[in-house]
């Protein structure tokens, strides 16, 4: 298993890819601190505060990143023959299935550490921050990211089922994007109007314990129900791939 990470390590990080998604978004980190410096010079008061806490209102945003960290790794390999080729050379499918799963999760820690670093930097350098307040609003930041890391993960399993299951990664980043967004809307309209227990399966879709988070810091029983719904969503997701994928014919 080590040996099939690495070299599924060696592929991620000397891609292109990698590093043109990575530069894309910290440019986009860049233009919108640049633009909040540049309305500070023009009479506005955008300081450290506002910037780093705009991070918390933007967790859903990783859940869309891990269909990119997904694609990093799998990268179409049912269109180009790749995976029938690591089944042809004697690898088992757990160990092809687990190792490009722990693979994604790892690379997108590692790309969310540094998106994330880097952006708090920037608005260090670049916008005013008061040193009295800047501690707690680092506090707040940490804990909505503890709650959010789970339920990431969780949605990372996610995605590489759908990879695993799916021929085509444009579909099933599709059906992702759906699970991600649409699902919890459909869910939380027929609890309104059909039955709660709609309302029950719409707390536990991916999106509402991050819309949760902001306004909830420091209340710990949240990043519990955030481990149990990632959890959850891993083991699931997890369960139904392996076992699909060990099934199915790959020509």
């Amino acid at each position: 298993m080590v040996n099939y990470m690495r070299a599924e390590f060696y592929k991620v990080f000397h891609r292109r890819y990698t590093y043109i998604f990575l530069l894309v978004l910290l440019a986009c980190e860049g233009l919108l601190v640049a633009g909040w410096a540049f309305t500070n010079a023009n009479g506005n008061d955008v300081g450290f505060d506002f910037g780093a806490g705009v991070l918390a209102m933007m967790l859903s945003v990783g859940l869309y990143c891990t269909v990119l960290t997904g694609d990093l790794v799998f990268s179409d390999q049912y269109k180009f023959n790749t995976l029938k080729n690591e089944v042809s050379y004697g690898l088992s499918r757990l160990r092809i299935y687990l190792g490009k799963l722990l693979v994604s999760c790892i690379t997108a820690l590692v790309l969310c550490a540094v998106i994330i670093a880097t952006y708090v930097g920037m608005c260090w350098l670049v916008l005013p921050h008061d040193m009295a307040t800047a501690g707690q609003t680092l506090s707040n930041l940490g804990f909505c990211l503890l709650v959010a890391l789970p339920v990431w993960l969780g949605c990372q399993a996610l995605v590489m089922m759908f990879f695993f299951l799916l021929r085509s990664n444009t579909v099933a980043s599709f059906l992702i994007v759906g699970v991600i967004m649409a699902v919890p809307q459909v869910l939380k309209l027929l609890g309104a109007m059909v039955h709660p227990v709609f309302r029950y399966a719409y707390n536990v879709m991916l999106t509402p314990v991050l819309d949760a988070a902001p306004n909830m810091v420091g209340d710990w029983r949240l990043v519990g129900f955030a481990c149990a719904v990632g959890a959850g969503w891993f083991l699931m997701s997890t369960a139904i791939g392996v076992v699909i994928f060990r099934k199915r014919e790959i020509n």
